[in-house]
């Protein structure tokens, strides 16, 4: 098993390391996945005539990544762009885009399964439109893809058709309106995590697929060592007195993903200051360390030193008051008897409970 797990942890080193990115507006609102709302979003920023001051900054990228050109450069004069927009049979093409010269039918997929209608989206676009206009069908995706081929329709992915955007922004950003700019940032941002992070996702499914039974099985390992670290911190609990310590309160903590568990003792020493004690044991062993969980931590290594309980400065941070732990100096095995811990955490949390009585 250990050589197995050996093995498994080496393949899981290989993988791509999770990017973090900050969680975007549409993250935050849940709204990533929707089609329907990248589409409105999508169609907003592609009509000029719309306030956000872009100008024709999306639709020549457009043009850029579709291939599209136009006798003027651009996509051409008099656009319009429309949603949603009914065929005779009754489907729905996501966005249509009409200018003087061009009409361009897109096809917006995020994560649905692709599987549209492509044969009656192509036949409408060619019966709405005359000859004299260049006709396009485009089919935005987050990864490549032939379907729609047949039909005439050309994949782009959003990848290449956001780094058009970006290389274009430069020259239209100076009128933009700031509010739509920060939406629009925002919802480039959006499309390239969803982008990168499914890859990254694509390989750990890949890993799961081949060494799954490896996984699990590491899995209930794991979790029978996190049984058997709380079983002995709660044994080690029962065995501190703590009759008539009516400033003392004992409970424990382990965190969901740690592979360590945690028996705490909080001290109320004074109004002021309130110690904290973690005796902590994961593979390593056993670790008792002290810190002013309220209070200043000067205060309390002065207090240590009175009562003579020896301490040594500790590089361990306590994550939510950034304060450092005081370290106790006698450490254990994992598998030291509970008999000989005893005596040195009772002694530490008697000195310190008892400090309350002598300032009384």
């Amino acid at each position: 098993m250990v050589h197995a797990a050996a093995t498994l942890l080496d393949g899981f080193k290989e993988l791509p390391d999770r990017i973090e990115r900050p969680r975007t507006f549409m993250d935050i609102a849940g709204y990533p996945h929707y089609e329907n709302v990248c589409s409105n979003i999508l169609a907003f920023f592609l009509d000029p005539g719309e306030p956000h001051g872009l100008g024709t900054l999306v639709l020549d990228a457009l043009a850029s990544a579709g291939s599209i050109v136009a006798t003027d450069g651009g996509i051409g004069a008099n656009v319009s762009v429309e949603r949603e927009v009914s065929t005779e049979a009754g489907n729905r093409i996501d966005i249509l885009i009409e200018s003087d010269t061009q009409a361009v039918l897109i096809e917006n997929k995020i994560f649905a399964a692709v599987g549209n209608p492509f044969a009656d989206y192509a036949a409408h676009l060619e019966r709405r439109t005359s000859n004299d206009r260049g006709k396009h069908k485009i089919l935005l995706t987050l990864f490549p893809t032939g379907e729609g081929r047949e039909w005439g329709f050309a994949n782009l992915t959003y990848a290449e058709f956001v780094d058009w955007i970006r290389s274009l922004l430069g020259r239209y950003v100076s009128s933009a309106d700031t509010r739509y700019l920060t939406m629009f940032l925002d919802f480039l941002n959006t499309l390239e995590s969803l982008q990168k992070g499914t890859r990254m996702d694509q390989e750990f499914v890949k890993f799961l697929a081949e060494r799954g039974d490896d996984a699990e099985h590491l899995l209930g390992e794991l979790m029978q060592f996190k049984d058997e670290l709380r079983k002995k911190v709660r044994e080690l609990g029962a065995l501190i007195e703590l009759e008539g310590r009516h400033n003392v309160r004992q409970y424990f903590y382990r965190e969901k993903i740690g592979l360590f568990d945690d028996l705490i003792h909080d001290i109320r020493v004074s109004e002021d200051l309130l110690v904290s004690i973690d005796t902590m044991l994961d593979s390593r062993g056993w670790r008792s360390f002290i810190w002013p969980q309220q209070g200043d931590r000067s205060t309390l290594a002065i207090l240590l030193e009175n009562l003579e309980i020896p301490y040594e400065e500790g590089s361990l941070l306590i994550p939510s008051t950034q304060v450092r732990r005081f370290v106790h100096p006698i450490r254990f095995t994992y598998d030291e008897n509970l008999d000989h811990i005893r005596p040195v955490l009772q002694d530490l949390v008697d000195k310190l409970a008892k400090s309350q009585e002598h300032k009384e």
